[in-house]
């Protein structure tokens, strides 16, 4: 202890930290440190401190709690000042922490373990708050600049398109933060917001740095900060980028519009293709209101040259007859048409559907049994004018994977085909669904079906 007190009055400074600094064998030491004769002496503390510093000319506010989220498990002296000035106390406003400047020698005595706490906000870890110590105690206040990113990556962009990056520069000294320039170099990346700033302690600065390019390739760059921080005189952060062909979404469907006969499930396809040179992702959306529409998926990724097909459903089961109109909503990653609509319009007309079917209209029935396992009866009506049909089954993927053909022969009425579950090279195909569709001259109608083995 009296070296301590020798070292003092020889004009050095000193950090202690005790959880009975105030109380026990420490008297001698007290008024080195600006503590009063008697602080408390507290007994087990259980529950979990928090260390809590106001701002003030000397330190910048911080806030800590022990790692883990525990409490302190021991007993932790309620500090009292005297000549010493309190700069952090607990959550519940009682002191654990003093400075002291006598002119001589600079004190600061804690009574909480300042290496069991886990570290504040950015600016405000325990190395910043070290730092502010060390500071105090050298007499020699400094400003010191501090980022949280050393390298910003702009990531994956498209030629001819903006992006811009924010970074946050903070003063977590104790003098001002005179920042003097702020440069940047390397193609594309582009910087022309404040390049003099003064930031006094604990204060931030958003600025930001943007990149743009015509040509795909990687890019490389470097942000320099001067500042009259002693440590740091310049902070150079690094940039970088890929500039890759964007994305293109094709859709095939402008506007679906049906007209329904009978309340059965109607099903329609909508392809989806990627015509760029960087993957699509898109993100399809129905109004929650809208019951009788329906899509089999709603996210999707498609490879550059590739295509993805949504199955699209409608079911006017419990609907009067009349027109309902909605909309598929389409969001993606393609810069040149972020949202894409597909209005949507089903016209019911199912009054006297079924009256002379097979004379007036064409029509796919369905097929029966559904599930089925092999085999299954496809069903369907020709009308007397109709001159060309076609029955043809697709996988999910938008493959063919059978052709029937369908004879006329000028007769009329109901047909049926049976399909044994093989395709066109007489291969069994795997279980799951596929979509078989009708085509006559004047009427295309596509229905589902699930193979289960």
């Amino acid at each position: 202890m009296q070296s301590i007190i020798d070292f003092l009055e020889s004009g050095k400074a000193v950090y202690l930290e005790s959880a009975i600094l105030g109380t026990g064998e420490h008297a001698a030491l007290r008024p080195y440190f600006g503590l009063g004769d008697y602080s408390n002496p507290s007994s087990l503390y259980s529950g979990i401190e928090t260390i809590i510093a106001d701002s003030s000319i000397t330190f910048n506010e911080f806030s800590m709690g022990y790692l883990y989220g525990s409490n302190a498990d021991y007993g932790i002296d309620e500090l009292e000042a005297d000549l010493g000035t309190p700069f952090s106390h607990s959550q519940d406003n009682v002191t654990r922490g003093v400075f002291y400047d006598s002119g001589t020698y600079r004190t600061i005595g804690a009574s909480a373990f300042f290496g069991a706490m886990a570290d504040g906000s950015v600016g405000n870890t325990k190395a910043d708050v070290m730092m502010q110590y060390l500071s105090f105690l050298m007499g020699d206040p400094l400003p010191n600049i501090y980022v949280l990113e050393d390298e910003l990556d702009f990531g994956i962009t498209f030629p001819e398109t903006v992006y811009n990056i924010e970074l946050e520069i903070s003063n977590t000294g104790l003098d001002t933060l005179i920042i003097s320039d702020i440069s940047i170099s390397g193609e594309g990346f582009i910087y022309s917001d404040l390049t003099e700033i003064a930031l006094d302690p604990s204060e931030q600065q958003m600025v930001e740095i943007e990149f743009m390019i015509d040509d795909i390739g990687d890019y490389i760059g470097e942000l320099t900060i001067a500042s009259n921080d002693p440590d740091t005189p310049e902070l150079v952060i690094q940039l970088s980028a890929e500039c890759v062909l964007p994305p293109t979404i094709l859709c095939d469907q402008s506007l679906l519009d049906v007209t329904l006969i009978s309340d059965d499930t109607h099903y329609e396809m909508i392809t989806l293709s990627n015509n760029g040179g960087y993957e699509l992702n898109c993100e399809l959306m129905i109004d929650d209101s809208t019951q009788w529409l329906g899509i089999d998926q709603e996210f999707l990724s498609i490879q550059p040259g590739g295509a993805e097909e949504i199955l699209v459903s409608f079911d006017p089961v419990g609907l009067e007859n009349g027109q309902y109109s909605a909309e598929i909503v389409i969001l993606s990653n393609d810069p040149s048409q972020e949202e894409l609509i597909i209005p949507i319009i089903m016209t019911l007309n199912l009054t006297d559907a079924d009256d002379d079917l097979s004379i007036t209209s064409n029509k796919l029935i369905g097929n029966y049994p559904n599930p089925f396992n092999p085999t299954t009866t496809i069903s369907f009506t020709i009308a007397q004018t109709s001159s060309f049909a076609s029955l043809e089954i697709y996988n999910l993927k938008g493959q063919k994977v059978k052709s029937f053909p369908v004879i006329l022969g000028g007769v009329e009425g109901q047909h049926s085909i049976v399909w044994n579950g093989k395709d066109d090279n007489n291969q069994p195909v795997s279980s799951g669904i596929y979509l078989y569709k009708m085509k006559t001259d004047n009427h295309e109608e596509t229905k589902r079906m699930i193979l289960l083995k």
